[in-house]
């Protein structure tokens, strides 16, 4: 692979494209939105009259606020200077780095769009780490919890669907019947993307989900590349009778009803016996708004629990259970808030890619963690989806990923054209998808 040549990253110095529209419009509006929620937790800090918390906070938001005239007025892009166990990484890609415009410095209108997304939620968390008092504070957690309320009803539907479905099965688990629920249970987990908060700039959309399974054979034809039987030829092998020691990893990525559709797909993994142990792979930091923490994942469970649906309460008494003994699992690292892609992890996390070439299979999940795979660059469609890994495959991985940037891979000739003739906006918009799959390289 390096003696071969990547193209170039997308980048705000494209005008037109999304990763221009985003730096130059949703970027600022969703640290606009920080701002303003941040400035409210300090009003009401005085008018309790807790000025020492609330001068606090408004030391974060001076940060903030400068961090966001540094976006405006195309400033460089400093080095991070917080405690962080990550700043040393961060800094040496930012002084590595080079600008995509010959001839100035790098900057948020110059600089690869994947950087600069990053650096900005990198230095989000900065304004509140670097504080006394809200070291943990998490800016986005009242979006996602929102969020998660908006669509209860697809909660309460799918948490009867995969109890019902994992029982059934039980009983009488013959093989086609668990390749078609297992494929229904995938869609479930590609479509639940939707919701994505950094995409709307924070912005709930209510009743997305409602009625979701009613749409799952419409929704499949606006499936670009499906390799949903190739996933299952793999876990279709396990010998379910007897008691083996698979993992399945999940690279998380919106919490909500995203994640939510994730444990769902995860549940029917362990309760038909094709894993022993799901590993979840968290946010350590608050990320892209709407990106999944354990902390999220947590309250997600806790809010189940306390559920007047049966159904609902039911599965989290369960996925309580699960995450107490061990049969789920989170998992943290620092690699997953950097701005490297994924082909840079062998060389830079070498223990988090033999972690994962443990997996039976790793699921990557949404769209940055599809952008990191293929190193948001300007591939043309047609490249093969394992030729844009570029030597990234520490185990059988698949993404599910609806499309929201100017990148993809994978497609046949022609299929970009029709795509957009039935929709201009079909890159950027989240009514594409596609499942990808590769066995290795």
């Amino acid at each position: 692979m390096q003696n071969l040549s990547r193209p170039e990253p997308l980048s705000a110095k494209d005008k037109g494209s999304f990763a221009f529209d985003t730096v130059n419009r949703r970027m600022p509006m969703i640290l606009t939105r920080v701002i303003d929620s941040t400035s409210k937790l300090a009003s009401k800090l005085t008018e309790k009259n807790d000025n020492v918390k609330a001068d606090n906070v408004k030391e974060i938001i001076s940060k903030l606020s400068g961090l966001k005239y540094e976006m405006e007025t195309n400033k460089p892009l400093k080095i991070l200077n917080d405690d962080e166990d990550d700043v040393k990484m961060w800094n040496e890609y930012l002084q590595e780095t080079k600008s995509l415009v010959p001839g100035k410095d790098l900057a948020f209108y110059t600089g690869a769009w994947l950087l600069c997304e990053c650096y900005m939620y990198r230095r989000i968390y900065q304004a509140f780490t670097s504080s006394s008092m809200f070291k943990t504070h998490d800016p986005f957690s009242d979006q996602k919890r929102e969020s998660f309320f908006s669509t209860i009803d697809s909660v309460k539907s799918l948490s009867e669907y995969i109890i019902q479905c994992s029982t059934t099965l039980g009983k009488n688990p013959d093989n086609e019947a668990i390749k078609l629920e297992f494929e229904t249970l995938l869609q479930f987990s590609l479509w639940a993307n939707k919701c994505d908060l950094s995409v709307s700039g924070g912005v709930v959309m209510d009743s997305q989900h409602t009625g979701m399974a009613e749409q799952l054979k419409i929704l499949k034809t606006w499936i670009l590349v499906d390799n949903s039987s190739e996933v299952w030829e793999l876990l279709g092998t396990i010998d379910r009778s007897i008691n083996h020691e698979i993992h399945i990893d999940f690279v998380l990525d919106n919490a909500g009803f995203e994640v939510f559709a994730d444990l769902c797909l995860a549940e029917f993994l362990l309760s038909l016996n094709i894993a022993k142990t799901i590993f979840f792979h968290v946010k350590n930091i608050p990320w892209f708004v709407s990106d999944a923490s354990a902390k999220d994942i947590e309250w997600l469970v806790a809010q189940m629990q306390q559920s007047e649906n049966d159904y609902v309460s039911q599965l989290g008494k369960k996925w309580k259970s699960r995450f107490e003994e061990g049969s789920f699992q989170m998992k943290k690292h620092k690699y997953w808030t950097l701005a490297h892609d994924y082909s840079e992890m062998k060389t830079n996390a070498p223990e988090l890619y033999a972690e994962l070439s443990k997996a039976k299979l790793v699921f990557f999940k949404g769209d940055l963690n599809y952008r990191k795979l293929v190193g948001d660059r300007k591939w043309p469609h047609t490249t093969p989806f394992a030729k844009a890994l570029w030597g990234f495959c520490p185990a059988p991985l698949c993404s599910l990923r609806t499309l929201k940037a100017d990148v993809v891979v994978g497609l046949k000739p022609g299929q970009d054209r029709e795509a957009e003739a039935k929709d201009k906006q079909w890159m950027v918009n989240g009514t594409h998808a596609v499942i990808q799959y590769q066995h290795s390289l």
